[in-house]
């Protein structure tokens, strides 16, 4: 592991202070999106060589961590710990899809897709966009006002996903964003008991069981229904509805509401794999708790320390998307705003007039 520090200023170069790092905790999570990393530096003001390096690191300053020559990460420190006069300081980085979670805006989009959106928004932001997953769905109206710029674009994804049938993921690649299909196999690399496992955990819940769901056009009529008999018949009826959007087959959107038995592995081991990350797929192979086959990367920690590189993973048996739902009521609400204000004519409801 290569950790190389830049100051936030102008000119400023990378300077490579991995010889006064104890240690590196890198994560990441599909709910939370941005990847994180925690870089902890040795301090101690009478050491000669960590004296020599100048380590005033501050907010806002550049962390890049490299494995192997390869960039892996790219991040902004947020915050700093220090932990006694003579001890370590602990520095928290994000990288730069932090921007898109905290960054908020307004647009009117119609006629448009995913991909689209997403170069729109980033453009707003001067994020650099790299491979955008192509959905080709035309999205016909989305209005936002004040929705998370990540959030404007998972909404668009989340859309576009229930015509398509593909789980979507954004992730940063240096200073470019990517949108990519998750659930991308991990080649050559089995988590295997007595290997690289050296604990494992197997968690089932049908907290989340949904079994049938109706489907219903704008005017409250039910058009459809989708459901699975063997779930119902087994564990009573966990039931949802969905209101037809224009453009989005209503039926596919539905089937992917449902939802099974959920089952989660908590996994941890040696020998760490820079691939096994929140969004991949790996397969795990474990007699003590009867696990054989492909299950998908939630969330993820790697650590680097005393030159050994070890990590923990959150596993699911269910490839799931980070999505988010599109309210249409959102729509009706801002063009009924705009009729009012077209006609000159107050909300009555909203005046409290009747």
């Amino acid at each position: 592991m290569t950790v190389k520090w830049i100051k936030k200023k102008k000119g400023a170069t990378a300077l490579n202070i991995t010889q006064s790092v104890t240690s590196v905790s890198w994560s990441g999570s599909v709910s939370e999106a941005a990847r994180t990393a925690d870089i902890s530096v040795a301090s101690a003001p009478e050491d000669k060589n960590i004296k020599s390096l100048g380590l005033n690191i501050g907010a806002g300053d550049t962390i890049k961590l490299y494995e192997d020559g390869e960039l892996i990460f790219l991040g902004e420190v947020q915050a700093s710990i220090k932990s006694g006069e003579t001890g370590t300081v602990t520095y928290s980085c994000y990288d730069l899809l932090n921007h898109l979670l905290r960054s908020t805006g307004v647009y009117n989009f119609k006629n448009t897709t995913a991909e689209k959106i997403t170069e729109k928004v980033c453009a707003s932001l001067g994020i650099k966009t790299g491979s955008i997953a192509p959905t080709k769905v035309p999205l016909k109206k989305m209005i936002f006002d004040g929705d998370t710029f990540y959030d404007i674009i998972m909404k668009a994804y989340t859309k576009a996903a229930k015509q398509t049938g593909k789980k979507y993921i954004c992730r940063m690649h240096g200073t470019k964003l990517s949108v990519e299909i998750k659930g991308e196999k991990v080649k050559d690399f089995v988590l295997q008991e007595g290997y690289n496992i050296i604990n494992a955990s197997y968690e089932e819940t049908i907290e989340n069981m949904v079994n049938i769901v109706k489907i219903y056009n704008d005017k409250g009529k039910q058009t459809g229904v989708v459901k699975n008999d063997r779930h119902i018949e087994k564990y009573g009826i966990y039931q949802n509805v969905y209101k037809k959007e224009d453009g989005i087959n209503a039926a596919t959107a539905a089937k992917n509401m449902l939802n099974g038995i959920e089952k989660k592995i908590n996994a941890s081991g040696v020998n760490g794999d820079l691939d096994c990350i929140a969004g991949n797929a790996v397969k795990i192979y474990d007699k003590a708790v009867k696990l054989n086959g492909l299950f998908w990367v939630e969330s993820d920690t790697h650590t680097w320390e005393n030159g050994t590189h070890t990590m923990s993973l959150e596993l699911s048996f269910k490839n799931v998307m980070d999505s988010k739902e599109y309210e249409e009521t959102e729509e009706k609400k801002k063009d009924g705003d705009k009729k009012n204000k077209d006609t000159g004519k107050e909300d009555k409801d909203s005046k409290g007039g009747k």
